[in-house]
């Protein structure tokens, strides 16, 4: 059986994305993706089967787009500390959740309407998103940086969560008309926080 190409598969899913930051999920119909991709809606279908699936390939496509921006734990740069690490770990984080606050608005908006929707965000963006900051932490741990015995996964949910939430909420939710998100005093004071309570003394 023929699969798409990469080609095909990256031009599906951008399609995808652009309609989803405009219309609602059940709204956009295969017609509409053949024709905004160029693919043919027959080898769409055949290749990823249903409508759930194209949604986890685009979550995962943008996953891996924002890992693959992270600073790598390999690349500490000599007198770099575990601090400095989470601040251009934070900077970039939300860097590119600003790039994804239409297609994050949408799919905020349909998983609080549909639970198998949300079910499937949460299983494939922040789960995901979570164990790649843990790999991180746990590269830290190995070097010995962090306190012993410490839930490395219930501190990369609480590191994420504190970083995430006042951007979305500002964002996505009108915070902006009240109040600016100082992004510089909100990766400072996190990254200090978060070291107090996971660095080892």
């Amino acid at each position: 059986m023929k699969t798409l190409s990469s080609d095909e598969q990256k031009s599906v899913l951008d399609s995808a994305v652009q309609l989803f930051t405009h219309e609602d999920l059940d709204n956009i119909s295969l017609d509409q993706l053949a024709k905004s991709s160029g693919v043919p809606a027959f080898d769409i279908i055949r290749h990823y089967t249903s409508r759930e699936n194209i949604l986890t390939a685009v979550l995962e496509r943008e996953l891996d787009l924002m890992a693959g921006a992270a600073h790598s734990p390999e690349l500490r740069m000599p007198g770099e500390t575990l601090k400095d690490e989470l601040h251009v770990m934070g900077e970039v984080i939300l860097q590119e959740y600003r790039l994804r606050l239409p297609l994050l608005g949408r799919l905020m908006a349909v998983a609080m309407q549909n639970p198998e929707a949300g079910a499937l965000f949460y299983r494939t963006f922040i789960l995901q998103g979570r164990k790649l900051f843990t790999e991180f932490l746990n590269g830290r741990a190995k070097l010995g940086e962090l306190r012993q015995n410490l839930d490395i996964e219930a501190a990369a949910a609480i590191f994420l969560a504190a970083l995430t939430g006042p951007l979305l909420l500002t964002e996505l939710f009108g915070g902006k008309r009240v109040e600016h998100l100082d992004d510089a005093r909100l990766l400072t004071e996190l990254s200090d926080v978060f070291i107090e309570g996971v660095a080892r003394r």
